[in-house]
């Protein structure tokens, strides 16, 4: 019998900007479950940090998680010993005194766009040693022998935010602000570019530096069956010798779907953007599809014992769990869900 579930929900409970007026969601289920259940410090926040520890891999807040290598993999199909860096496609906004940042969601970057702006780039910086690969539309790659030097930040922290503070820091930063002005003038200038302009879409003039490291080793699953989309869940998964299925509509497909596995990893990108999107109502339409689809049919589930226990990662620094003993905690009373978001 599936009996376990591990379930993540980058973005679920925030973090929100302080000015975010966020309206209460229709999550009766989902409330009642955060009051009665058993939380636990996870001792890391971030989708990534949680999916590295969740896979028994190193997170250490000294260094970058090379994430860049594992959706490589994910992305190309290949292993490699490489040091591998993302160097993904974006909109640079200037805005009197700042530069704001906005990701390739909103640029769509087809195939042929993808492969001619690389093309351009390898023609001018193959001469420095860089080489750009852009196996997805949206995720572009560069390969180092070795640490080029760099400390970054990850792209979901820099969305809609001023990148003069968020470059890359290290003992090559300054060589690198100088390279990333470069690659923003190619792009600005490359023929796909004049192309996009002239049909009235948004430039692609920049790049964004992140997740370098090598592939790591003795990835190891949380669970018999993962369901997810994200690159990096596949490309831990394939490290883990894990087969990776499409994601449920919901929680009673998902249990119909890995009846008898034991356990089941399901990563929901559901909310992931609400936060640095600065969405509040996207938020609240969500957080209501997951009461409909996973909270309150998994309550049920909890009830009946058909479900033994479920863990919820909300990547927030917390893991809440849930099982049906917990759900007799009537002496706890229900809290409104804005309670628990962090900020």
């Amino acid at each position: 019998m599936a009996n376990i579930l591990h379930l993540v929900i980058p973005g679920l409970l925030g973090p929100f900007p302080g000015s975010v007026d966020l309206p209460r969601p229709h999550a009766d289920a989902f409330e009642r479950l955060l009051t009665r259940a058993e939380a636990r410090p996870s001792g890391v926040a971030g989708l990534d940090a949680t999916l590295f520890k969740l896979f028994q891999l190193p997170v250490n807040e000294a260094q970058e998680l090379p994430v860049a290598s594992v959706t490589h993999l994910a992305d190309a199909g290949i292993t490699d010993q490489g040091w591998w860096v993302r160097a993904d496609p974006v909109h640079l906004y200037p805005d009197l005194h700042q530069v704001l940042l906005f990701d390739a969601r909103s640029l769509a970057i087809s195939t042929a766009t993808a492969q001619s702006l690389v093309a351009e780039f390898n023609k001018v910086f193959s001469a420095d040693g860089l080489l750009l690969e852009a196996p997805h539309p949206q995720r572009w790659y560069l390969r180092f022998a070795e640490d080029p030097g760099l400390r970054t930040e990850p792209l979901l922290a820099a969305i809609g935010q001023d990148i003069n503070s968020l470059l890359p820091r290290g003992q090559a930063a300054r060589r690198w602000h100088g390279l990333l002005t470069e690659m923003q003038m190619l792009l600005h200038n490359s023929r796909a570019n004049v192309a996009r302009e002239a049909e009235g879409q948004v430039p692609i003039n920049g790049i964004w530096i992140w997740g370098g490291g090598r592939l790591p080793q003795d990835a190891r699953s949380p669970s018999d069956e993962v369901y997810a989309t994200d690159p990096l869940t596949r490309g831990l998964s394939r490290l883990a010798g894990v087969t990776v299925s499409s994601v449920p509509n919901n929680i009673n497909d998902w249990y119909n779907a890995a009846e008898n596995k034991g356990k089941g990893l399901v990563v929901l990108e559901t909310t992931l953007f609400d936060g640095p999107d600065k969405d509040s109502q996207a938020w609240y339409e969500h957080v209501n599809a997951l009461e409909q689809h996973w909270f309150a049919p998994g309550m049920a589930l909890l009830k009946s014992k058909a479900l033994q226990t479920l863990y919820l990662y909300p990547c927030n620094g917390w893991i809440y769990i849930f099982t049906a003993s917990k759900l007799r905690r009537f002496w706890r009373r229900t809290q409104p869900l804005l309670q628990y978001l962090s900020s």
